[in-house]
């Protein structure tokens, strides 16, 4: 049983290293070769883990190697069109002016009714509402509605917006984000002199922001024994 457990967490450790290496998607975003490597990387952490003979080192080689193989395919399809084409696939339009089209879909494999449903999952229930629509390297869709269709934004209607600051998250559960303080120009100086202001302390509040304009805003922590 000890045994077991060291070796679960010695691969989780490794895991959670090499998918870090392997950067910060979601599932839904991953590649196909991300998720053919992913795949593996579970299947062959679980084996030494069902059967304690299978020695330990076998697991880490393999899982490294992989890696380290995906590491090189990332770099290899910054460098190279022609390798991230190959793959990574190309995005493909699916619908355009209102009207699916057909060659791209047989070669997609994808029926009519799957592309109804991925357009209702983005709240567009018909067809000919939409200016284009492009099936993603990821299998995600990508919609365009028509103009007449499109949300209002400032820009159609020429009115000047007004500048809205971009909030940075301070202080979390008592503690303090020095990472943080550069994105809202915040330094200790300003955030004592805040928290000073305000008449609380770091370890009170529960979350503060300071946006790019310089807005404070706090939630404090809730008194666990009212």
């Amino acid at each position: 049983m000890i045994v077991t457990l060291i070796r679960l967490l010695i691969l989780y450790v490794l895991i959670v290293g090499c998918m870090r290496l392997m950067g910060r998607r979601q599932i839904g975003e991953l590649q196909p070769s991300e998720l053919v490597i992913t795949m593996l990387l579970s299947e062959i952490a679980s084996i030494p883990l069902e059967n304690t003979d299978i020695p330990l080192l076998n697991a880490v080689t393999a899982i490294v190697t992989l890696t380290a193989l995906e590491v090189l395919l990332s770099v290899l399809n910054l460098k190279s069109d022609k390798a991230r084409r190959l793959l990574q696939g190309n995005p493909l339009p699916v619908i355009w002016d209102g009207k699916p089209i057909q060659t791209t879909l047989k070669k997609l494999r994808l029926t009519i009714e799957d592309l109804l449903e991925a357009l209702r999952e983005k709240d567009v229930f018909c067809i000919t509402d939409v200016q284009c629509a492009i099936l993603e390297s990821n299998g995600r869709l990508t919609v365009q509605l028509k103009p007449n269709l499109q949300p209002v934004t400032p820009q159609l209607m020429h009115i000047q917006a007004l500048p809205k600051g971009i909030p940075c998250p301070i202080i979390y559960d008592g503690k303090i984000q020095p990472d943080h303080f550069r994105y809202c120009g915040m330094s200790d100086e300003k955030l004592q002199a805040i928290l000073s202001q305000s008449g609380v302390r770091a370890e009170d509040i529960f979350l503060l922001t300071v946006d790019t304009e310089g807005h404070v805003h706090y939630i404090p922590k809730e008194d666990n024994h009212a």
